[in-house]
């Protein structure tokens, strides 16, 4: 059971997967949008979970939302953007394999590096490298 609540709590309504965040893994300063209090002015949140009853967008009969895809184009073909582009994907994998397997493929991800969230360079700058993710299409 609390498990469960772990593989909930590093999953975000809109397919972020929380724990690859380095506020959240590195230096803990958060917990995940679920139980952190800094998140409370969140739009997806609101809409998806305190109005909407849901977990995850992709419950919903709207999905995906304008308000969704405009946040997963958010500086679209910046790398250091990827975890948003690719939230709708998330979204879709943690619907197709459910709440335990998307947390194992999410962490393989993570550890593997192939997902990660706010890439910077050396110099703690956002890397503005090109993106090869699906949502590159035009400014």
């Amino acid at each position: 059971m609390t498990r469960v609540t772990d593989f909930l709590n590093t999953a975000a309504p809109c397919g972020i997967y929380c724990a690859a965040c380095p506020c959240f893994k590195d230096l803990q300063t958060c917990t995940g949008c679920r139980t952190d209090i800094r998140h409370n002015n969140c739009e997806i949140f609101d809409c998806c979970v305190k109005i909407g009853g849901k977990e995850f967008c992709y419950q919903c009969e709207l999905f995906p939302c304008e308000r969704l895809k405009k946040f997963s184009n958010y500086h679209q073909g910046e790398q250091y953007a990827h975890y948003r582009h690719v939230t709708i994907q998330n979204l879709l994998l943690l619907r197709d394999n459910g709440l335990e397997l998307w947390h194992s493929l999410m962490k393989q991800r993570t550890d593997e590096g192939s997902y990660a969230i706010y890439c910077r360079n050396i110099d703690g700058t956002p890397d503005r490298s090109p993106c090869n993710c699906n949502n590159v299409t035009k400014k």
